[in-house]
């Protein structure tokens, strides 16, 4: 359909450009001009900005617990690579990472809990529990189940993972 709508325009053209006779068109016909808010009508608030990232952290331990709340983005990335950073000093055991309560989590975040769990693959194990149906999704599409184990909770990963 979208070929044939092509087509059709080409037709109607008679060799002038299609954007020409469309605008041609629209005048003629008293078309309504468009109207353009002032930009102190605008606001950010329109547009709904994700819910911005918020970190906690359980230490136990060898063990270390992070909740991701909100949206893990571009913007969070530093937040999560300074906490990853740390993390590669100390010995740590087991790193939970809960997305229980994350609304979206991008490709760059992904990239960084990958290659700590790739880096550390001999020392610690990194487990991602909690995770949505639409944030599994993305997951199996990046095929990060061959990188990383998944979990539906924090209390069932720990009894499967028991030494």
């Amino acid at each position: 359909a979208i070929s044939r709508t092509s087509i059709d325009i080409a037709r109607m053209t008679h060799g002038q450009s299609p954007i020409n006779i469309l605008l041609k068109n629209r005048t003629t016909a008293g078309a309504k001009k468009a109207r353009v808010r002032p930009s102190a009508e605008l606001r950010s608030a329109t547009m709904k900005r994700a819910a911005q990232l918020r970190i906690s952290e359980k230490i136990e331990g060898q063990d270390r617990i992070l909740s991701f709340q909100g949206s893990a983005d571009i913007l969070s990335m530093p937040a999560v690579q300074e906490l990853l950073a740390r993390y590669s000093r100390e010995e740590i055991r087991l790193l939970l990472i809960d997305l229980s309560e994350t609304e979206f989590i991008n490709s760059p975040v992904w990239a960084l809990i990958t290659l700590h769990a790739r880096k550390r693959r001999n020392q610690s194990k990194v487990v991602i529990v909690g995770m949505s149906e639409r944030i599994k999704g993305s997951f199996e599409r990046m095929g990060l189940q061959t990188e990383l184990l998944t979990f539906a909770d924090v209390e069932t990963a720990r009894s499967e993972l028991q030494d």
